[in-house]
């Protein structure tokens, strides 16, 4: 009887415990709960980019006869921040505006770098002059939760990629809740595609609106801006996960998320609606230009047709006088600086940058006997500098290749080995193996040939068999040919007599250098010859014509190809684009010395060849 009543109480006391600690349970959890709830009533308020209702309705005014009404479901997008375009801002969200979307994301590049993360969401409320735009505070909450984007106010006060939008989407789309989401550079791809696969699982994707904010070419000529677009559209159409970080737009991280989300919903099928330039706008081609391209996707297939594109300069020399300008000025950097503009972008969204090295690479950039009145060698950490601008390919094959005799020669091909680059090319007048170098870019097979003649004839019959030999094993033949006479602006018959050989029997394009200075092109058989792209980056300071130089940008396209015409000026040896007069005259000059039809002249002298 005793030990019952004992047992009694340790079984209250028991029960008593236990209620206590369920208690507390549920009260850890309800905190729980309470610091993930937010009272809407509570809210941040964050403010839309402008504030009047007139700036909205003038848009929408001008948007009148723009509009393309999506006749299928649109499951993400792609559009600006750059307000100069808000007429076509307004005709995209209106021609999706009869889609019932319960929640809108909107992906942005975080400009200021500001917050602690890569990725961050908002659960703010956005005043604009429509009404109050509404977050998904569920959304946001699991992203969070999930560890893809974390939730802080202050990067979202400035963040003109969001703010500059909100008031369309107040407009168009009343009831949507919003998730406004910012990249930071660095996203990682891992990053991007968690917080892909994290929004698909947490939304209806038929009630679900997700858009890229994003600028394309920023601080380019219209010319430049044009063909990096070209490149950046091809990539987005087909999905080209690989490159996607590499365009030359303002945030890659906010498009990779957007495609992969659009690929994990089988949304693929794109729709190219507006495609504009600031430059072109206000007619100022010639200045730092923003390019805007706006997009619908829909369910279907991606594009199967990828674009492969190059740019091609002449002679690089970095010793002798532009050792010392480095030297004294901060290295390559500052000879590339005004070409490469703001964030290198010149350089960027490119497969392959390509020049003619016109020396050897070796261990600190010695000279080796017996030394030369006329002998170049090259620094391996001068060289390297160029990979930071995208340069990947160098023709050896010239009359300084072997300045620094055999033995430089190979350190040569093994510097640049090291350093990352691929060559092609052997000393002059030599046709081997070392003149062949073939590349595969995104399925596409390339072969580069390089050969050089200036201290006499090449074995036509080797340049023939090699040319034959590559044509069967790739899709495209580059042929890089180091010819004719220094400082003469027109081709030799003998140069004019191989070139036309050569595409006879296959090369795609030629591309030449040694006169230092540029010379005539042609087009023979559709194929291009460009017999001298003039200096790059060299010492000869005495004449206008050797500091003017062509840069090739070359796009392939299902075996089309296009050309963008590049000319600049060098100013001891720093270079920068042609503009205005400088940039016309000396197209119309190149138009009129070549061998081209009056299309091809037309063509020439506005920069592009089709």
């Amino acid at each position: 009887m005793i030990m019952a009543k004992i047992n009694d109480k340790y079984l209250i006391s028991l029960l008593v415990l236990l209620v206590i600690a369920q208690t507390g349970l549920i009260f850890v959890l309800s905190k729980q709960a309470r610091k993930n709830y937010i009272d809407e009533k509570n809210l941040t308020t964050h403010y839309s980019y402008f504030s009047g209702l007139d700036f909205y309705e003038e848009a929408y005014k001008q948007a009148e006869g723009q509009i393309t009404v999506a006749d299928e479901k649109i499951y993400g997008g792609i559009l600006p921040h750059h307000l100069m375009v808000e007429d076509k801002i307004a005709a995209f969200f209106t021609g999706i505006e009869n889609n019932d979307y319960e929640t809108i994301i909107l992906i942005g590049p975080n400009h200021f770098l500001s917050g602690k993360s890569d990725i961050i969401t908002s659960q703010a409320k956005w005043a604009t002059p429509y009404g109050e735009l509404m977050p998904d505070l569920d959304l946001t909450r699991n992203l969070n939760d999930s560890g893809s984007a974390s939730i802080e106010e202050n990067p979202f006060i400035n963040e003109h990629s969001i703010s500059g939008l909100v008031g369309f989407i107040k407009k168009n789309f009343p009831n949507a809740r919003f998730a406004p989401i910012i990249v930071r550079p660095e996203t990682t791809t891992k990053e991007s595609e968690q917080l892909a696969q994290v929004i698909k699982n947490n939304i209806d994707a038929d009630k679900t609106l997700i858009l890229a904010s994003v600028d394309f070419s920023h601080y380019q000529p219209v010319a430049v801006a044009d063909w990096h677009d070209e490149k950046s559209r091809n990539v987005i159409e087909n999905f080209s996960f690989n490159q996607v970080n590499n365009l030359e737009v303002d945030s890659p991280a906010s498009i990779y998320v957007l495609l992969k989300y659009l690929e994990l919903v089988k949304a693929q099928n794109s729709k190219l609606i507006f495609a504009t330039n600031s430059g072109k706008l206000i007619n100022k081609p010639d200045e730092p230009t923003t390019s805007h391209n706006f997009y619908y996707f829909t369910k279907g297939e991606k594009e199967n047709n990828s674009l492969i594109n190059f740019l091609f300069f002449g002679d690089i020399m970095l010793d002798r006088h532009v050792k010392e300008i480095m030297n004294k000025n901060g290295r390559v950097d500052y000879l590339l600086k005004n070409l490469a503009g703001g964030e290198k972008r010149f350089f960027q969204g490119i497969d392959v940058i390509g020049a003619n090295l016109e020396g050897a690479v070796t261990v600190g950039g010695q000279h080796y006997p017996p030394e030369i009145s006329i002998d170049f060698a090259f620094d391996p950490k001068d060289v390297a500098q160029l990979k930071n601008y995208g340069f990947s390919f160098f023709s050896l094959a010239n009359n300084h290749i072997l300045d620094q005799g055999q033995a430089g020669f190979t350190e040569t091909q093994k510097n640049l080995g090291e350093l990352g680059f691929d060559y092609a090319g052997c000393a002059d007048r030599k046709v081997d193996e070392c003149s062949v170098k073939i590349k595969e870019i995104n399925g596409v097979r390339i072969g580069f040939l390089a050969y050089s003649m200036v201290y006499g004839v090449l074995d036509e019959d080797k340049v023939v068999e090699q040319i034959k030999s590559l044509k069967k094993e790739t899709d495209f033949v580059v042929v890089n040919m180091h010819w004719g006479v220094e400082y003469e602006q027109q081709a030799r018959s003998n140069q004019i007599a191989l070139a036309h050989k050569m595409v006879d029997i296959g090369a795609d394009i030629i591309i030449g250098s040694h006169p230092h200075v540029v010379q005539e092109m042609e087009v023979y058989k559709n194929k291009p010859i460009f017999y001298s792209l003039g200096n790059f980056i060299f010492d000869q300071y005495f004449s206008r014509e050797t500091q003017e130089g062509l840069g090739i940008g070359l796009s392939i396209d299902n075996g089309k190809i296009a050309i963008t015409l590049l000319p600049f000026q060098s100013k001891v040896s720093q270079v920068e684009l042609m503009a205005g007069n400088d940039k016309q005259k000396f197209l119309n000059w190149l138009a009129e010395s070549s061998k081209v039809s009056e299309e091809y002249k037309k063509q020439l002298k506005v920069g592009k060849l089709f």
